[in-house]
């Protein structure tokens, strides 16, 4: 557990005023305040949220530091920018492990509840888990249907399925599309893995294959 430090009084205006204006002393005073103060939040969210540890918590202090001290020339009110800044970097630290998460443990209750292509993602977590035999050829044909599918689809969920995950708004600017077209065009491949597999699924049952002859 990070050693939690006694709260520091936070800076006046005056020593904001002054660290933007480049005066060492009041930077250095200005950024042991910050990096104390993000340490404390992080860490007393630790027993209150089971995805964050204490390796965590001094992480993201130091990342809320270096966004800090980055921003720090357009900040007009102290506390009240430093208490947005964790919350927010804590909610989206929180959002990603979540993701990674269901992406790893993803259960038949599950399975349709999200782009069920995430399932293709190759970990060793995933590796395993015990699969029923539904979910297990859920997998090996959404895996199929991405390997098979065209070079910008192939693109687009390489940044999906990346360890943090980008949003389609980013995935848009880097490949040069519209946001729009670029949810639909998931969205459409998507559909259809899950009408092919649907429909492998019927005649799998109706022809009584088991777990075996994946094809």
């Amino acid at each position: 557990m990070p050693q939690v430090k006694p709260n520091l009084l936070p800076p006046n205006q005056t020593s904001l005023e002054d660290a933007q204006a480049g005066i060492c002393s009041a930077r250095d005073e200005l950024s042991r305040w910050v990096y104390n103060e993000g340490l404390n939040y992080f860490t007393s969210r630790i027993r209150t949220e089971p995805l964050l540890g204490p390796e965590e918590a001094q992480d993201l202090a130091g990342e809320s530091l270096l966004e800090f001290q980055k921003a720090l020339p357009r900040i007009r009110t102290l506390p009240r920018y430093v208490r947005r800044m964790f919350r927010n970097n804590l909610i989206r630290h929180l959002t990603r492990k979540r993701a990674r998460r269901n992406r790893e443990c993803l259960g038949q209750d599950q399975f349709e509840e999200f782009d069920f292509i995430d399932s293709i993602r190759d970990s060793q977590p995933q590796e395993a888990i015990e699969w029923s035999d539904k979910e297990a050829y859920r997998i090996y044909y959404s895996r199929r249907c991405l390997s098979e599918a065209d070079p910008i689809m192939k693109t687009i969920w390489l940044y999906r399925l990346a360890d943090e995950p980008l949003g389609y708004r980013q995935i848009g600017e880097i490949m040069g599309m519209e946001e729009a077209a670029l949810r639909m065009r998931v969205a459409r491949f998507c559909k259809g893995v899950r009408l092919a597999v649907k429909r492998k699924e019927r005649r799998r049952v109706s022809q009584g294959h088991g777990s075996h002859g994946m094809k």
